[in-house]
């Protein structure tokens, strides 16, 4: 036996303070948890970055390390979008006598709201060729549309391009540079531009295809559109 291994016996030391033993121990009554309030309580917990009440120090911290890309151009980038299938695309063709389907014609049409946008989906099948310009489109989708001998245009706001060419600062947009801001376009997509606000500078673009009304803002300003 030494000195490091004594200890005593097991049962002959007690803990000093003995709690909730009766007002006579000395710690009855409220057993040591005083008067009242939270602590007081059963069950209380508490977080460890609660302060108090007054505003953590997590919260007062800067938040840095993300930066949305697509808000400078997408202000109004819509929360869900209306589902669209192949099928509804081939009856609507087939009742008004289609050959192309954009927002705006569906929009003429009382079948979308012009302040939704809607996606395309491989419900359905397709027969008939059709030139499709849609805000998103599935991949099953936008192969079936192909593969009937159409097309799939991915839409692009004009006033988007001009945020676009602001950032860069160049006059001239190509597909690639597209492709760079508006991280939801596929290599394969082709871009329709359509007209929405006003631009006030030069843009010179390259894209599969346009509007009327977004060709003669550009044009009307000294800009140009080539047609890929």
């Amino acid at each position: 036996m030494e000195l490091n291994n004594l200890k005593p016996a097991k049962g002959s030391v007690k803990n000093r303070k003995r709690i909730a033993r009766g007002v006579g121990a000395g710690s009855g009554r409220t057993a040591t948890r005083g008067h009242k309030g939270a602590k007081s309580r059963s069950g209380y917990s508490n977080k460890r970055e609660f302060q108090g009440g007054q505003m953590p120090l997590q919260k007062l911290l800067p938040k840095r390390g993300f930066k949305n890309t697509h808000r400078r151009y997408q202000s109004g980038r819509p929360a869900q979008y209306t589902a669209i299938n192949l099928s509804q695309l081939e009856y609507f063709a087939g009742k008004y006598n289609l050959t192309e389907i954009s927002p705006e014609i569906l929009a003429n049409l009382n079948i979308v709201s012009t302040s939704k946008a809607y996606k395309v989906l491989a419900g359905g099948e397709l027969k008939m060729p059709l030139e499709v310009t849609a805000s998103r489109f599935s991949a099953g989708a936008k192969k079936a549309i192909n593969d009937a001998g159409g097309k799939a245009f991915v839409e692009v706001k004009l006033n988007s391009l001009q945020g676009v060419a602001d950032v860069e600062k160049v006059d001239k947009i190509d597909l690639a540079l597209v492709r760079k801001h508006f991280s939801f376009l596929a290599e394969d997509d082709a871009i329709h531009v359509v007209s929405e606000g006003t631009i006030s500078q030069k843009l010179n673009l390259e894209v599969h295809k346009i509007s009327d009304d977004a060709r003669a803002q550009v044009e009307a300003i000294g800009g140009s559109v080539t047609i890929l």
